[in-house]
């Protein structure tokens, strides 16, 4: 009997990644989130045109644009500030806390007002989706991140299910910030692929 094709191979075991994911921000954990974590790196290319072309030619093409996000569920949404997910406005970028709010006196945020630019504070810093790697020590790094240096949530909703948790849908995009080191222009991509020994 003729062994079946399998793409298996002798680095499957320490390069397989596995379970869920975690998402940080900073050294915090955001969040328990169900049904895994996602990431997009949101490329489109554009392949040149001209006069006479009836199919995409080699060479022609680049980026000429990239969304990355990171997408998830997130089933908490604490008052607390020991975390990420309990600092509210972190899924409002630039919203403000108040203790006691102008519509009624119990603890609240206000979203930012629309047509004003956010400043650097509003932004979320050091975003990481962290997946473990196989094995358990390699040269490489036992866990692969995707970071983002700058980022921000810009889409959620909360959605309530009967006899379950509620589903918070989350989308965090990252942003090109020029203040970094080794910005090499607006063509940079936003993220990072890295391999990582420790959580830290």
């Amino acid at each position: 009997m003729t062994a079946p094709l399998t793409g298996y191979n002798v680095d499957l075991p320490n390069d397989i990644l596995l379970d869920s994911g975690v998402l940080y921000v900073g050294t915090k954990v955001w969040g328990a989130f169900a049904g895994g974590l996602k990431f997009d790196p949101g490329i489109s290319y554009r392949n040149a045109d001209f006069d006479g072309k009836r199919s995409p030619v080699k060479l022609l093409d680049r980026v000429s644009m990239r969304m990355p996000k990171i997408s998830g569920t997130v089933i908490e949404l604490p008052l607390a500030t020991t975390t990420v997910a309990g600092n509210v406005p972190a899924i409002e970028p630039g919203a403000a806390t108040n203790v006691t709010g102008a519509w009624s006196s119990v603890s609240s945020f206000a979203p930012k007002a629309a047509g004003v630019l956010l400043v650097a504070g509003d932004y979320l810093a050091d975003v990481r989706l962290i997946y473990q790697r196989g094995a358990s020590t390699t040269s490489a790094g036992q866990y692969v991140q995707v970071r983002f240096p700058s980022a921000l949530c810009t889409k959620y909703d909360i959605t309530g299910q009967d006899g379950s948790e509620v589903a918070i849908a989350l989308e965090i995009e990252a942003r090109l910030d020029p203040a970094l080191s080794g910005f090499s222009g607006t063509g940079s991509a936003p993220y990072r692929i890295e391999y990582i020994s420790t959580l830290a």
